[in-house]
């Protein structure tokens, strides 16, 4: 054996010997995707024309039917300062992505001086130098693989708050609704209670009704002029966190939907597969994986032995002109090995780090999965409760209207009381705001349903 080659091969046998096993990443930790859902197994799935399951669907702003709407979505994609965060962290990535490539390529730098002392003449030195790390273990090819997965991870937080961005702009569009209508019914209700007051004023002057039934019917109005100040309050709050969305001045003049319209049944859904590849947080957890097992990689081969190769020429002249000329340069080329040996346990305490994080990774991506799985669950079987909830809750404001009518009627004869009269009118506009939440919360449903699906918002050509 050839006793140069002896020692480099001691070291890599030494170094091969404190290196254990990389990370046991476990796959079958990650659920696998079920054939359908659970909550609603009636609803198709989407399907490609080659009978695999389909991608994520495009445009499901579409259900809603409403321009304007997908308009404020557009402006709140151009303006939304959020967004613009997050593309701002995303393009940082891509530039981190390059730098950790870099380490791939060799290092060249050029340098000149010019000394001028007393009495001597200038002297002008110059230097180019050049080092590569050869990788023969591939550590710097991890870590530009790494820096490849943190940047696929950061174009998938793009996409996911671009989805919840879409998501929240639709939200924010019926809540507008929904305020201006509990504003209208606040309304209503004020004068109803007028009404009543006049009435009961006019029954007390006539020796009808007492002090006390004109007292409560004030009473009665009084309230109800706080509940349409905090509705007016409420509207205009609403108006505002849309403006703020869509990157407007938070004016309060925002209009949003002009009523609650609910989307038609949905006549198929995403799979559960398409939401496993496709769902752009899990794509971020599986690419946080793959840079964690890769940073694990990289922490291992950090015990191997580096070599580097090296190539410096210098010069010393004193005619400026000779700092560009390649013939007065004196090269030199040489190699360097470096075999870490002893760092009292931190580069094997790293690796163990490195390889422990990887396996959180993992945990947290399975976590991820289920816990979209659940979401899409959730949404699904709430569509058909709240389905039930809204055709109860408008036969309850409808039925509580007719009989704030009867009431009154009856009020007017005689045949009831104030009593009678104000709980009908309490029951009634309790009635109705539960009315309006309830479609606003099946309106709420549906589209963090498609957000829950990682369906995109807008077509593939308006992103």
């Amino acid at each position: 054996m050839n006793l140069r080659v002896f020692p480099f091969i001691c070291l890599v046998a030494l170094s091969a010997c404190a290196i254990r096993g990389g990370p046991d990443l476990d796959l079958a930790t990650v659920p696998t995707a079920p054939d359908g859902w659970a909550s609603r197994p009636d609803l198709p799935l989407n399907i490609a024309d080659d009978g695999q399951p389909d991608a994520i669907a495009n445009g499901w702003l579409k259900e809603f039917d409403d321009e304007d709407l997908r308009d404020a979505v557009k402006e709140a994609f151009a303006n939304n300062r959020n967004l613009q965060s997050v593309l701002a962290q995303l393009r940082a990535s891509r530039a981190a992505m390059r730098v950790a490539r870099s380490d791939l390529f060799p290092t060249i730098n050029l340098s000149g001086t010019a000394t001028d002392a007393e009495n001597a003449a200038t002297v002008y030195d110059g230097s180019l130098e050049a080092s590569w790390e050869v990788d023969i273990w591939g550590r710097n090819l991890a870590l530009a693989r790494a820096g490849n997965a943190e940047a696929r991870v950061a174009a998938a937080e793009y996409a996911a708050a671009r989805q919840a961005l879409a998501a929240a702009v639709a939200q924010a569009w019926y809540d507008r609704s929904a305020a201006r209508i509990s504003l209208d019914l606040a309304t209503s209700d004020l004068e109803r209670r007028k009404d009543t007051l006049r009435i009961t004023d006019a029954r007390f002057r006539a020796g009808l009704a007492s002090r006390l039934d004109v007292r409560l019917a004030q009473v009665a109005v009084s309230n109800s002029e706080d509940r349409l100040e905090t509705a007016l309050r409420s509207s205009t709050n609403a108006a505002r966190a849309l403006e703020v969305l869509t990157g407007r001045y938070p004016s309060g003049n925002a209009a949003g939907a002009s009523d609650l319209v609910m989307p038609g049944p949905l006549p198929s859904i995403t799979a559960p597969v398409s939401v496993l590849a496709g769902r752009p947080d899990l794509i971020a957890a599986e690419a946080r994986v793959d840079a964690a097992g890769l940073r694990a990689v990289d922490a291992r081969h950090a015990m191997f032995p580096q070599l580097t190769l090296r190539f410096d020429a210098t010069t010393r002249s004193g005619n400026f002109g000779d700092l560009f000329d390649p013939g007065t340069y004196i090269n030199a080329i040489s190699a360097g090995l470096l075999q870490p040996l002893f760092r009292g346990g931190a580069l094997l305490a790293e690796a163990d780090r490195q390889g422990e994080l990887a396996k959180s990774a993992l945990f947290d991506y399975a976590q991820s999965t289920l816990t979209a799985f659940q979401e899409v669950e959730d949404r699904l079987d709430a569509e058909a409760t709240l389905e039930r909830q809204v055709s109860s809750t408008t036969t309850a404001a409808e039925e509580a209207r007719a009989a704030v009518n009867l009431t009154r009627s009856r009020y007017i004869n005689g045949r009831s009381t104030i009593f009678d009269l104000i709980n009908a009118q309490t029951t009634a506009i309790a009635s109705e705001t539960r009315a309006i939440e309830t479609r606003r919360a099946q309106i709420e449903n549906r589209i963090n349903l498609h957000l829950a699906l990682g369906d995109e918002p807008l077509p593939a050509g308006e992103l």
